[in-house]
């Protein structure tokens, strides 16, 4: 990536590199709160109710809003719906996961009942340990 005989960096390593910043916080917060995985099934995790709770709603509302993306062509003045996904469809733009489904011991997602119900949180809410 940057060798000693290296006067700056490869374009396409640089290029990669840029999207860390981002989510980089994820990633090092996931080493942290790896230790709260186990074997257990995600079934014994608590209600998603606390899920949405956390956003300040209740699970119906939640619901009706997720992440998605779309994509649009413009062509002759008429506008064309090219695309779109949700849910694990956005997990190729999601840049945490990308590193981690490459990681040995990948996501590493499975909790105990007490548990985070994800453990991830937004980038200025872990603990700063």
């Amino acid at each position: 990536m940057f060798g000693p005989e290296y006067t700056a960096g490869r374009p396409a390593c640089s290029a990669i590199a840029d999207g860390f910043n981002g989510f980089v916080v994820h990633l090092a917060n996931h080493v942290r709160t790896s230790d709260l995985n186990s074997s257990a099934e995600a079934g014994n995790q608590r209600p998603l109710a606390e899920w949405a709770a956390t956003t300040g709603t209740d699970w119906a509302t939640y619901t009706q809003e997720a992440p998605g993306m779309s994509a649009f062509a413009l062509d002759d003045d008429v506008i064309y719906h090219t695309y779109s996904t949700n849910a694990r469809g956005l997990d190729g733009l999601w840049g945490m996961y990308q590193w981690l489904d490459r990681a040995p011991q990948g996501r590493n997602e499975a909790r105990t009942p007490d548990a985070p119900l994800n453990w991830f949180r937004r980038h200025d809410e872990y603990d700063s340990e």
